[in-house]
């Protein structure tokens, strides 16, 4: 059996994490990663459930750092730039969120990337794809996301929800996928997009219409399930069809009521009542026992 690379042998590569419960697929991401990077960091929001136990048998670096709601905290991007920060003595960082794991191609493709160290390229780009139920879905598939680049050269654009890196630098795109196992089953997936419809409804200056509240969730599942081929998943495909519907729906439902009570129109909960837990309403008890106010892994 051929022994693991030691680290003066692997690419001149930390990956990031940021974590909270993450313990269903934070080892396979890890095991995914290790190969090709020289550490692994990890920034958790209080986990409870061994995920920090499991990081650090893994060899991974953990810093604790609390995070108390997007208003107090200002938004999760910031324990993603934690984690990036922590990344301060290699060349290339990349970004992951705790339910994405390597493919062995793109692994290779990483590899080989950071060994050239192409200085015309400061960042890549790596193809995520959604895993469901046992297998590949093609909803929101190509979905190219910047993970990978310089220390130094991207930032973290903050928003409320899927905080994403940006760079002003070229890019590349690399060969092979990223695995995404974002939800357990239906239930988990429909609570998961509603919870982060509700934030998104309730950021401030959306604005919807009727149009808009009866057209664009049965576009979202038309969009999914026909042009993007869900109809070739069976009832796996069906299923997030109707998820990314529903979600879509919820989500201008939220905007409108965000904009009626903002406008203070009688019988509308005030503007108080939800904002001042951070920017959407408290959320309703969830499989994960997560809320909106409450500390949320990266992973979307």
């Amino acid at each position: 059996m051929t022994a693991p690379p030691s680290n003066d042998d692997r690419p001149d590569l930390t990956v990031a994490y940021t974590t909270f419960n993450s313990i269903r697929t934070i080892e396979r991401s890890v095991r995914s990663v290790l190969p090709v990077c020289r550490r692994v960091v990890v920034v958790d929001s209080g986990s409870t459930d061994g995920t920090v136990e499991i990081c650090r048998e893994l060899g991974c670096e953990v810093v604790h750092k609390p995070w108390h709601g997007y208003v107090k905290s200002g938004s999760i991007g910031l324990q993603m730039q934690a984690a990036i920060d922590l990344a301060d003595d290699t060349e290339w960082v990349m970004l992951l969120d705790s339910d994405e794991c390597l493919t062995q191609e793109l692994a290779e493709s990483i590899r080989i990337a950071v060994l050239a160290n192409d200085p015309n390229v400061d960042a890549y780009l790596l193809n995520r794809r959604h895993w469901y139920k046992g297998g590949w879905i093609s909803a929101d598939f190509p979905d190219w996301k910047l993970r990978l680049f310089r220390r130094g050269r991207a930032w973290i654009r903050s928003r409320l929800v899927h905080e994403v890196p940006e760079t002003d630098g070229p890019t590349r795109r690399l060969e092979g996928l990223l695995r995404h196992e974002s939800w357990i089953d239906l239930q988990d997936a429909l609570t998961r997009n509603i919870r982060y419809a509700r934030v998104a409804g309730w950021m401030p200056g959306r604005r919807t219409s009727l149009l808009k509240i009866v057209c664009n969730g049965p576009w979202a599942f038309t969009r999914t399930f026909l042009l993007q081929g869900g109809f070739r998943e069976g009832w796996r495909g069906l299923e997030i069809s109707c998820v990314f519907g529903v979600s879509t729906l919820m989500k201008h439902l939220f905007i409108r009521e965000a904009m009626r009570a903002r406008a203070g129109v009688p019988g509308e909960p005030p503007c108080e009542t939800h904002e001042s837990a951070g920017s959407s309403p408290p959320a309703a008890e969830v499989v994960s026992s997560t809320r909106v106010d409450e500390p949320v892994d990266s992973a979307t």
